[in-house]
């Protein structure tokens, strides 16, 4: 089984992987659940990088920040197209997490896990 990146790991604690599946919801929004958060994490990360706010990231800056990550491209089996992979999903990310904060009116970068969380519960009673 491949490893994830170190640089990755840190983007989701144990005990939020925890409250995560105490929403007992179905296994599909769990997991997307986490690839927001994940995506939500690593955009806040290059945002203060480059001092850009979330909203306002392009595809390329994403994809760049990514390529020049040397924490990320430390990692084992991280090649081109890991970084073609990873910059697709953290820009389709941007879909859910526009769609919350437009819900919530507050920036992406306010979000909050509980935020999260609640939007896919009820886009589910939906």
């Amino acid at each position: 089984m491949a490893e994830f990146p170190q640089a990755l790991s840190s983007l989701l604690t144990h005990a939020e992987n925890t409250q995560i599946d105490q929403t007992l919801l179905p296994t599909r929004e769990r997991f997307s659940i986490r690839l927001t958060v994940y995506c939500w994490r690593y955009l806040q990360k290059i945002s203060e990088q480059i001092q850009t706010p979330i909203e306002s990231l392009s595809a390329i800056q994403i994809k760049e920040c990514i390529g020049t990550d040397t924490e990320l491209l430390a990692g084992p089996q991280v090649d081109d197209h890991f970084v073609d992979w990873f910059s697709h999903l953290v820009n389709s990310s941007l879909k859910p997490l526009n769609a919350i904060a437009l819900e919530e009116q507050v920036l992406i970068n306010n979000l909050s896990l509980e935020t999260i969380i609640g939007w896919y519960a009820r886009k589910i009673v939906q």
